[in-house]
């Protein structure tokens, strides 16, 4: 009987232990900067969950990256500024994770300009208006936020109750304990 109320007591401690650690997420941040033929000149961002894509590999897609966001600005830009999201963009080769040292190319239509990727670090603009190079910036942990779960107080309270059931649990089992000793 005695496995039987150390588990009890290693799960209560377990439990007591580990119910108000926080879950934090794994966002890193890429900015990157943009020259162009014609004067075109521009700033660039993505982010992506480490957790999902592990550095050393390649993105290849949307579908894993979390945002996307490219400001461009003058020569053959209609408008004379443009911003393009991940909204708008419908393919990403990006490679390699976390340094993109070898590419960054994006596809993607705004209705009013478009980007297509053509050769690494370059993507033409607007059908060959103007060629864009991608020159990696750098990469940084976007702020950890704490994925919701309950409250400090509800883990607190969650906490103390798992405690006293654990107390009562092991006084029940010594109380059986002496009354099966009485009447052996």
């Amino acid at each position: 009987m005695k496995t039987s109320n150390s588990k009890t007591m290693a799960l209560a401690l377990a439990a007591v232990l580990l119910a108000p650690l926080p879950i934090q997420a794994a966002v890193q941040q890429h900015t990157f900067s943009i020259t162009g033929t014609n004067g075109v000149t521009g700033t660039g961002s993505f982010t992506w969950d480490d957790t999902v894509i592990p550095n050393g590999t390649f993105i290849e897609g949307v579908a894993d990256l979390l945002t996307v966001d490219i400001n461009l600005t003058g020569g053959p830009v209609v408008g004379g500024s443009t911003h393009f999201s991940l909204a708008d963009c419908t393919f990403a080769y990006l490679e390699t994770t976390p340094d993109f040292s070898l590419d960054i190319n994006f596809w993607c239509d705004n209705g009013t300009n478009d980007l297509v990727g053509i050769a690494p670090y370059t993507n033409s603009l607007n059908d060959g208006q103007s060629l864009l190079t991608f020159t990696p910036g750098t990469t940084s942990p976007v702020e950890a936020k704490s994925i919701p779960t309950i409250s400090e107080w509800s883990m607190i309270m969650l906490t103390t109750l798992i405690g006293i059931g654990a107390f009562f649990g092991l006084r029940h089992q010594t109380q059986g304990r002496r009354r099966t000793d009485q009447f052996a």
